[in-house]
This record gives C-alpha cells, structure tokens and sequence, in this order.
C-alpha cells in the first residue's frame, strides 16, 4: 500500500526539516512549500492526505490559505492541522471556524504528531512515531555555510529544541536496551538456577554461575559505553550549535551594520539629487527672466530680427552648458498702436505723441494683420531657425498671438489721452517673451 501523503507549509527550512522527519518516522511521504502561495500552487496538481500550515508566513498568512483551500471544492476536503506560536482560544477558535482540525504549537513534540497522524486515521492505531525528528539512517546535516545562512533566530530556537528532544530520545532508547538486555539475562539467570536446584550435579551449575556474573558485568560496561558516546555526542552537537548562533549574531550585525550605511548612502544621494534639482530649476528660472529683460521691440519693427536673433543664441548656449533638454517657446505680441495714417503699400505712420488719441487715423491693426505682424522674421532669424529643426535636445517654437493677449490693459477709450500716453500702453504689449520648458516638467 503506497504511504500516505503529508504536506507541510513552512517558510523555515529548519522547520520543514523538523516536522519533515518526524512524519517520514511514521512512515508518511513528506512534501513541502515554502509559502502559502506554493502551497496553493501544489495543490492545483497534487491532493496529499493532510495539511501542517504555520501561521506567520510572509505575503499569504496560515488562516488565508486555510480559507482558499476551504473555498475550493476540490481541496475541500483534505485535514489542515494548524502549528502556530500564537496562543489563545480566539487564535484556535478563528482557525476551527476557518475548517483546521486543531491547532498544535510551534514547539511541536513528535508524539504530538504521531497522536494527531492516529487520530485522522493515517497511521495504525498501533504504530509508534520516532520520538526524535529523524527517520532511520538519517541525520541532521551538520550546520555549515550553505546551512546556517538561511536559519533566522527563531529556526535556531527550533533547531536547538529538536536537538534536546532527539538527545532525549537516544538517551531513552539506550536505558531501555539496556534494561531489557539486564532483564533477560537476570531472566535466564533465574532459569539457570532453577535448573540447578533439580539437577543432581552442583559442580556445573557452579562453574556456569561465574559466566553468567561475568556476562552482565560487560553488559553493564558497554550500557556505559554506550551512555557516554550519547553525552559525548550531545556535547559536540551543542558546541556546533553555539558556535553557529555566535556566526549568525555576528552576520546578522554586520548586516544590521552595512543596512544602515546603506540607508545613509541613500538619503545623502537623495539630499544630493533634490539640491541639484532645485538649482537647475533656479538656473533656468533666472536664464528665463534675464532673457525676458528686453521682451519689446520698436513699433512696425520685425519681433523676431537680427537683435532678437542674438538674444535666443546667447540663451541656447547657455541652456546646451546647463544640460537643458526640451523646448523653448517663443511667443509674439503685437500692441494697438494710434497710428495718423495707413498709406497703401507703406507701414503704418505713428501719430505725433502730443496729437490727442481720440483723432487718431486708426488705433491698432486688425486681427489678421496683427497676427501676420507678429510672425514676422529677418531672414537670418529664418535660416537660424531652420537650420536647428532636427536638433532634439533643445527644440524652439514659435507662437504669433497678434493683439489678442495684451500684457498690459488698454484705457477704456482714447478720450483725454494724448497718442503718446494711448502708444505707452501699446510698446508694452509690443513684445516677445520666452517660455523655457525642460523635459519631463510638464508644459
């Protein structure tokens, strides 16, 4: 008949070993998760005949997986036993309503599993688990690099626990070999005396005595023998121990060490990068006011011309020394100015400054002619222009808004205004200003 199937869903390896051994003992086939989401994996495939779930696990905790697993008709039915370090009736209460059959502690005994492997009916009522937590012809390997660097301080607990339960155990099985060894020969003993007692010839019986004597002095020596190997034994395994805590005490604050500087190195790096941050944004906040310092340009004059030519030069060279990638927008206003006449084909004559405003010829260029005012070049401004279109770093755009966004409100009419005080008004709203906008920082 194949064994029975026990699968077992720990995040501590020392723990999976432990209660590992302990099933495979009493004969169980043994599986293990290492996480209540491999178990849920598991089980999509696999159906074992009983379920050990801790409870602290990391992401998915012992009660979740208890419920997924409860939830789904197909595993429905498989015994969870529950072992926890939690204690209560509220911790055991919500575990049995969840459909775990019981609730066993972390610091399991093996004749607690066995008693719990009987009572679901996985193993004959006479069968009798390992006291210890390893099966004939295993061992515990013997703590090592690969070994010691994944038992935290409490699969260390576990592991010292199981170390004394099995020392108990060995130390058990010793007395009682060698009790019974005594008995049967103090038994046999008995029955060579009797034997003696009928027979007519004493001189035999008196030479078997003295063997006899002799047999269960060496018995007695070698229970000795025996018993000093176990304290022996147990003395070895408790120095490996103590010195592999003392490795992990040192590991665990070397790393507890490097964890700190590491954080010190990150929160300098993040002071370094927020300082950078905030004088690149300085820098081209002042690079953006500096250039807006001679915005305007002369009436009927060309808004983007050889002078303002010179000016967007100086700042791209500025802006490619700073690293500045992304895009500088230039846009282009046009002011309402009072103009005396419009000649056809000739620019606009401004009125004299002392003429009142209200006689003015005209006050300002239509909406078309403004906006086509506005998006006027020289033609070094447009070869300039044209020659950086494919460069991807710093790209520049132009937008011809015409009179349609005055910086600065108009009066309400022109009566009681001289020209030069309504044209005042106008050469501020005669202008170009620039709009840095670095990548990454929204527009």
């Amino acid at each position: 008949m194949a064994p029975k199937c026990a699968l077992i869903v720990d995040d501590s390896r020392t723990a999976r070993q432990v209660l590992g051994n302990v099933l495979s003992a009493n004969r169980l086939r043994v599986e293990t998760a290492a996480s209540a989401e491999a178990a849920l994996e598991y089980l999509r495939h696999s159906r074992p005949d009983v379920i050990f779930m801790d409870h602290n696990m990391p992401g998915m905790d012992g009660l979740q997986a208890v419920q997924a697993i409860k939830s789904n008709p197909a595993t429905a039915t498989i015994p969870i036993m529950m072992y926890t370090s939690q204690e209560g009736e509220l911790y055991v209460g919500q575990a049995r309503a969840l459909g775990a059959v019981g609730v066993l502690p972390k610091q399991i005994k093996p004749v607690e599993v066995t008693d719990v492997l009987r009572s679901l009916h996985l193993i004959d009522a006479d069968a009798s688990g390992l006291a210890a937590a390893t099966a004939p012809g295993e061992s515990m390997p013997p703590p090592g690099k690969d070994f010691g660097a994944e038992i935290n301080s409490r699969d260390w607990s576990d592991l010292n626990r199981w170390l004394q339960e099995m020392f108990e155990h060995h130390g058990a099985e010793i007395r009682t070999d060698v009790e019974a060894t005594v008995a049967r020969v103090l038994r046999e003993q008995t029955q060579v005396r009797a034997s003696e007692e009928s027979t007519p010839a004493p001189s035999a019986a008196r030479a078997r005595s003295p063997w006899t004597t002799l047999l269960v002095g060496a018995l007695t020596m070698l229970a000795g023998v025996f018993f000093w190997l176990h304290l022996e034994t147990q003395r070895k395994w408790q120095a490996a121990v103590d010195q592999n805590v003392g490795l992990m005490a040192s590991l665990s604050a070397r790393r507890s060490v490097a964890t700190t500087a590491a954080a010190d190195t990150a929160r300098q790096l993040s002071r370094a990068r927020d300082e950078f941050t905030s004088r690149y944004a300085e820098l081209i906040a002042a690079l953006e006011w500096g250039v807006n310092q001679s915005a305007t340009y002369p009436a009927g004059g060309e808004p983007f011309g050889d002078q303002r030519l010179e000016v967007v030069k100086g700042l791209l060279e500025r802006l490619a020394e700073a690293g500045f990638t992304g895009t500088v927008r230039l846009d282009s206003h046009v002011g309402d100015f009072c103009y005396a006449a419009l000649p056809a084909g000739e620019p606009p004559v401004l009125a004299d400054d002392a003429e009142p405003a209200e006689r003015c010829e005209r006050i300002g260029l239509s909406a078309e002619e403004a906006r086509r005012a506005s998006a006027r070049e020289s033609v070094a401004f447009a070869n300039f222009i044209g020659a950086r279109l494919g460069d991807p770093a710093i790209r520049i755009e132009i937008v011809p808004h015409g009179n349609a966004m005055p910086a600065v409100p108009y009066p309400a009419g022109p009566q009681g205004l001289s020209a030069g005080e309504w044209n005042a008004y106008a050469r501020q709203n005669n202008r170009v200003t620039v709009t840095l906008l670095p990548d990454g920082a929204g527009g």
